[in-house]
């Protein structure tokens, strides 16, 4: 059981990849206790690394296709009141990859949760109007870097 008492490894990014040992074992036992293992372990940037967005959609439009989801966070994103979760971020940067059959046909980049592919570049890409595209999504951490991806096929509505 939790009881508050677990803290994060480190919250300094110059502490990341810095190998540490670390000894683990019941609270009411002495560290030198046998039950108490060493472990040498370094924390990693996984932790920071931004969390795959959810919901995608793709509407038609005269344009093209609006392509729009709905960002998470890793942080304070837990309270039901709030409206849109915290950005998490400095600032809000996202990858977008259009593919077909894994093969990436363009790649953009937005500073918000939503992309219109341009009619035009759809055209090019694929010859016609696609009934379904699939795509790559992932949000760009100015720490972190690229952080985990949607990757999905999607009914263009």
């Amino acid at each position: 059981m939790l009881d508050g008492a677990a803290v994060t490894l480190t919250d300094d990014l110059a502490d990341l990849g810095v190998a540490r040992r670390y000894r683990i074992g019941p609270v009411q036992r002495d560290i030198a206790d046998a039950s108490v293992v060493e472990i040498t372990a370094a924390a990693g940037s996984a932790a920071l690394l931004p969390l795959a967005p959810v919901h995608p959609r793709a509407r038609r439009e005269a344009e093209g296709i609006r392509l729009s989801w709905i960002r998470r966070t890793r942080i304070d994103g837990d309270s039901w009141d709030l409206a849109e979760v915290p950005l998490g971020e400095e600032t809000e940067r996202w990858e977008i990859a259009v593919r077909q059959e894994g093969i990436e046909l363009r790649r953009t980049t937005t500073q918000e949760a939503v992309w219109l592919y341009p009619a035009a570049s759809e055209l090019a890409d694929f010859g016609a109007p696609q009934p379904q595209i699939e795509i790559v999504i992932a949000q760009i951490s100015a720490v972190a870097g690229r952080g985990h991806e949607y990757i999905g096929r999607l009914p263009v509505r």
